[in-house]
């Protein structure tokens, strides 16, 4: 069985550091080499990794965010397979173990990502992989510029960051979109292992959670793919990657359509949703609201202003 590098960039996260330290180092795939690369934290989080002794590397640097933390893990790992694990995550015992076994009976140039369930403050649901569940191989070159279909729980062979190097420290934000994309775009392939086996969190305001950042973020990133591999797109992933320059994405389609609506703009709002779904076809959300929000437009159209249906189901978005 092949080693395992898992890359772990924290910041300031003593208060939940030593639980995802323990859920690498009790996996039941034990030949693992963990690297904590401290970026800069002034709370507790560097006493607390090295509590943990030889079991693990505790690298530390002056705060340059969290793409340069990953890098430098990434630089030092070791493996021949790489993981990625947050430090406010947890991953389950077997998570390695389901990985990798997915990993050998894949093709060449390829890597896994793996289902979570998500953690708020609000409790655990369902999180998956993505809006898109499972993208066949052949689809995900075009599935890679409409949305991110891979987990940050992906494993990885270290063959990969050899080929593709590290992640774009120029990104604030949709940096793992970035390095997914640009191993697609470069002959790569995912792989999915479906059974629930880590535990994303997700508080407050976080990175992740800013959803207006988050979107200004991904239209950056998707300018940043378009330029790097221009003259190699298909004339499909050209067209959509034009029609995104136009309108938008998927989520800022939605978002005007969910506007329009709440305004009383009904046949407007189904009409915007029609578009989204049209472009982006492997959003199954978007189209299932379409669907619906086209049915019932005409009829809220047509009642007068202040009907209570008209006016409750605005709201009902």
């Amino acid at each position: 069985m092949p080693r395992v590098s898992v890359i772990m960039p924290t910041y300031n996260a003593g208060a939940r550091i030593g639980v995802a330290i323990g859920s690498v180092l009790t996996q039941s795939h034990r030949d693992v080499e963990l690297i904590v690369v401290d970026d800069g934290s002034t709370d507790d989080t560097a006493d607390i990794a090295r509590a943990f002794g030889s079991r693990l590397t505790l690298l530390q640097q002056a705060n340059a965010g969290p793409n340069a933390a990953r890098n430098t893990g990434l630089r030092h790992a070791a493996g021949d397979v790489i993981a990625l694990c947050d430090s406010d995550d947890v991953l389950l015992p077997n998570y390695l173990a389901d990985a990798l076994a997915v990993l050998e009976a894949a093709p060449p140039r390829t890597w896994v990502t793996c289902a979570s369930r998500l953690m708020t403050d609000d409790g655990l649901s369902d999180y998956g992989f993505s809006p898109f569940g499972e993208v066949r191989r052949d689809r995900q070159r075009l599935a890679i510029l409409q949305g991110n279909f891979v987990s940050i729980f992906s494993v990885f062979p270290s063959a990969m960051r050899d080929e593709i190097g590290l992640f774009d420290e120029s990104l604030a934000r949709a940096e793992d979109w970035e390095y997914w994309a640009r191993a697609i775009l470069s002959g790569w392939r995912v792989a999915f292992q479906p059974r629930i086996a880590s535990f994303y969190r997700q508080q407050g305001q976080s990175q992740s959670s800013d959803a207006g950042a988050m979107l200004d973020a991904e239209d950056a990133m998707i300018a940043v793919i378009a330029e790097r591999f221009a003259g190699t797109f298909t004339p499909e992933e050209e067209e959509l990657l034009a029609t995104r320059d136009r309108l938008g994405s998927a989520t800022r389609q939605r978002l005007r359509a969910r506007d329009a609506w709440r305004e009383g703009h009904f046949t407007d709002g189904a009409r915007q949703l029609r578009t989204a779904a049209r472009d982006f076809p492997l959003y199954p959300g978007v189209r299932a609201k379409a669907l619906t929000a086209s049915a019932i437009a005409p009829v809220l159209q047509a009642l007068p202003a202040g009907f209570p249906l008209r006016e409750r189901l605005k709201d009902r978005w």
